[in-house]
């Protein structure tokens, strides 16, 4: 009778034990949240687990009775700097910080360039776009009125007038304070009662093939119009005219004329060229274009403006 109590007593001990340790198991998945079904599925995982080591690193979800088992990677990333990226605001944030920066240049009179026979030519501007009101384009380099643009579209004008943006019925009277011929640029100036917003020069050494550029100008006119494309070359040899530009920008931005002088720019808002040149078998933008890096530029913004 000892013998037989004594047994029963090590059975109810070890019954309890092994109950005891279920419901530490329960209360455990429970607080995972695993249910009934998801331990009655535990065994295959392991089958599985053991023909594909790759699924010990994700886990089953099972939301009912008549759902597909749904797999979730383990682990869950969180950072404030994460956050969906948008390329068209991209673009926006870019043009905001330069479009107040760029200004139509217009004259009263100019004299007609001589014809040109070779496909790659500056914007030059011609007779018909006097009747549109612009024959250039050009970029704020200091709020004092300093303006960088191109030689060619203000050589052979008169009474040279800049209408800042936002401006249409302001027009200052210009003049050239500075000029290189080899590089094709010019810089302006005009008197305001106001200070103007100017731009950001960035490094055009740091733009490669292939990355994502904005212009800004006034084709036939049309002030402050925004086109896009990519870095074609970076470092284009190009003869206009019998003088040689030595590594110029070659870009697929759409450049017509009465863009010349506005600004190149990065996705960051820097202008990083000057735009002046088209390949234009037909007279007009033909996929094609060129603009001169700003680094070239640099040394005589520097030392014009004091």
């Amino acid at each position: 009778m000892d013998r037989f109590r004594g047994f029963f007593a090590n059975y109810l001990t070890g019954l309890l034990s092994i109950l005891l340790v279920l419901n530490v198991i329960i209360v455990i998945f429970a607080l995972m949240g695993i249910g009934w079904r998801q331990m009655v599925e535990v065994p295959t995982y392991f089958m599985e687990a053991l023909r594909e080591p790759s699924n010990l690193l994700s886990r089953w979800n099972v939301t009912s009775a008549t759902s597909k088992p749904i797999r979730s990677t383990s682990g869950l990333t969180t950072s404030s700097n994460i956050q969906l990226v948008s390329s068209d605001e991209s673009f926006a944030a870019a043009v905001s910080r330069v479009r107040p920066a760029v200004v139509n240049i217009s004259c009263e009179t100019i004299q007609r360039a001589p014809a040109v026979s070779s496909s790659l030519r500056f914007d030059d501007p011609a007779q018909d776009l006097l009747n549109l009101g612009g024959i250039g384009s050009g970029i704020i380099v200091d709020s004092r009125g300093y303006i960088l643009t191109c030689w060619h579209v203000v050589s052979q004008a008169s009474n040279i007038n800049v209408t800042p943006f936002g401006y249409e019925a302001r027009r200052y009277s210009a003049y050239v304070i500075a000029k290189d011929e080899s590089l094709n640029l010019a810089v302006l100036r005009i008197n305001t009662p106001y200070e103007l917003p100017a731009v950001t020069l960035g490094d055009s050494s740091q733009m490669e093939v292939a990355d994502m550029v904005l212009a800004i100008g006034s084709p036939f006119g049309l002030e402050q119009s925004v086109t896009h494309g990519i870095i074609s070359d970076n470092r284009r040899d190009v003869q206009i005219d019998g003088r040689v530009y030595r590594g110029m920008m070659q870009t697929d931005v759409p450049i017509n004329r009465g863009s010349s002088g506005g600004p190149l720019i990065n996705i960051n808002g820097e202008v990083v060229g000057i735009n002046m040149a088209i390949y234009a078998p037909t007279g007009v933008y033909s996929g094609v274009s060129f603009a001169l890096p700003i680094n070239q530029a640099k040394p005589l913004a520097a030392k014009t403006i004091q």
